[in-house]
């Protein structure tokens, strides 16, 4: 099965235009509780990205708040496609240590995906696993005689136990 990045990510993420000031821009981030913003041009294309922990870098320093944004934002960001296969996209947290990605769509930013989201994932999956096990050794002991088995073999409702768990924890859509 395979879940695609669009079903877990964050849509419309956090961001502000070229030109803000980091006064701005940490007030935004804090009132949406978010860990960073994104930095957009005016066509809303991803150009950089600051991690809360610059801004706080910042205030520490006693730098000018009213610097703009681009000022200490990162620009060689790492993205995702929104038709990435999410669970492959796993790797890339844990080796470079990202707590989040923008996701893009040709330039555009749309969405982000959290090692949470990756995570709840993983877990969600664990806990169909261990259900269709458990399923499955139930049914091998009882004897069935219907030609509905033969019909719907085991491993098919596995797939229909992950879509419908995933869609109960509003992880895919319908």
């Amino acid at each position: 099965m395979q879940v695609r990045v669009r079903d877990l990510m964050t849509q419309s993420p956090v961001s502000v235009p070229l030109g803000t000031t980091l006064k701005q821009a940490a007030r935004r981030m804090i009132e949406a509780e978010s860990p960073e913003v994104y930095v957009t041009d005016h066509q809303m294309r991803l150009v950089g990205v600051v991690p809360e922990y610059n801004f706080l870098k910042q205030k520490l320093q006693l730098a000018d708040m009213n610097a703009p944004v681009e000022s200490i934002m990162h620009v060689q960001l790492e993205t995702l496609s929104p038709d990435d296969d999410a669970l492959l996209q796993a790797p890339l947290f844990r080796d470079r240590r990202n707590s989040c990605m923008p996701v893009t769509n040709e330039g555009l930013l749309i969405g982000k995906l959290t090692c949470r989201d990756l995570f709840r994932l993983m877990l969600t999956l664990d806990e169909v696993d261990c259900d269709t096990e458990q399923e499955v050794k139930v049914s091998s002991t009882t004897e069935i005689h219907s030609s509905t088995h033969d019909i719907n073999p085991p491993h098919l409702n596995r797939v229909n136990s992950h879509r419908q768990l995933l869609q109960l924890h509003g992880l895919i859509d319908d």
